[in-house]
């Protein structure tokens, strides 16, 4: 911002995720079509490689079309700015990190929640500094809400992203926690050994049954708790009148 000025720097990191978003619109649209549009995701259309730099670039017709409706998406926001459209690709972000990340164990999640809350406590509350970034750069990094139009200038309530993305790896962690405990594994090599053999029977149909069938108690409880957490922090927003 020092050399290029803010306006400048918002408008590189609008193109940088317009990009990086189009790997969130395929996977979105991969959630809700299926595998309908696999046969334009076959064949590369872009190849290119700079062995000198590393560099590689891999685009199929699929791709092209996601980097399409992703830049539509920005551009949309660059000209009306308007909180919608921002939302709307912040939470494409969100989603497809959700889908993305992972935490190995328990004990890294706790630890990394931990840490982030000192953080949080410190940098948002403390300190104004990431309120200053938030509120500078004009980009999707961040969830919008409206909450006083009268002024000349809407006043809105804004959300991080990593407000939601790094408790929501944790909770995806108890909800692949809750579907691996209510495995039977003895069943499981049973169903692998008949599909080996060549039986009609199908682990993946059991897989996706039992993930919809059992128990989520640790995914339930965790999400209890992060609503809590969530009515606390906007508690503390409307007291403190800050955030």
């Amino acid at each position: 911002m020092q050399y290029f000025g803010k306006e400048a720097v918002n408008v590189m990191l609008l193109c940088y995720i317009a990009l990086g978003g189009a790997v969130g619109v395929k996977a979105m649209l991969s959630s809700f079509v299926g595998n309908t549009f696999d046969h334009l995701d076959k064949e590369n259309v872009i190849d290119v490689k700079i062995s000198l730099i590393g560099f590689e670039l891999e685009a199929t017709k699929y791709d092209l079309i996601c980097v399409v409706i992703s830049s539509c998406q920005m551009l949309a926001y660059y000209f009306f700015k308007n909180w919608v459209f921002n939302n709307v690709m912040a939470l494409i972000f969100c989603i497809n990190a959700l889908q993305t990340m992972f935490i190995g164990n328990f004990k890294n999640g706790f630890m990394l929640l931990t840490l982030l809350f000192f953080y949080d406590i410190f940098f948002v509350f403390g300190t104004d500094v990431m309120l200053t970034v938030a509120k500078g750069i004009d980009a999707p990094i961040k969830l919008m809400f409206p909450k006083d139009f009268s002024g000349e200038k809407p006043q809105y309530s804004i959300l991080g992203l990593g407000d939601i993305v790094i408790p929501g790896i944790f909770v995806s962690l108890c909800l692949r926690f809750d579907f691996l405990k209510s495995i039977n594994i003895k069943y499981m090599e049973g169903l692998l050994k008949k599909e080996a053999a060549g039986e009609d029977v199908s682990t993946m149909k059991y897989l996706f049954k039992l993930a919809q069938d059992c128990s989520k108690s640790y995914f339930i409880a965790v999400n209890i708790g992060y609503l809590i957490a969530i009515v606390c922090t906007v508690v503390v927003m409307i007291v403190f009148e800050h955030g």
